[in-house]
């Protein structure tokens, strides 16, 4: 499991749908988890994932 720095369980891949820092989950308060994408050491990964099912027409 990998855990960002402020501590949230971060799921890399699938294009950052699965991931608990892409910026659209909240916590068990209800309240707004922030994205951690951008400080994020496998972006990369989401983004790959992305880049290739555009370029597979996919998306």
């Amino acid at each position: 499991m990998i855990i960002d720095v402020t501590g949230i369980p971060l799921t890399p891949g699938n294009g950052g749908k699965d991931c608990l820092g892409n910026g659209l989950h909240t916590d068990e308060y209800g309240n707004e988890i922030e994205c951690c994408c951008y400080e994020c050491d496998y972006l990369e990964i989401c983004t790959e994932e992305i880049i290739r099912k555009m370029e597979a027409g996919e998306l």
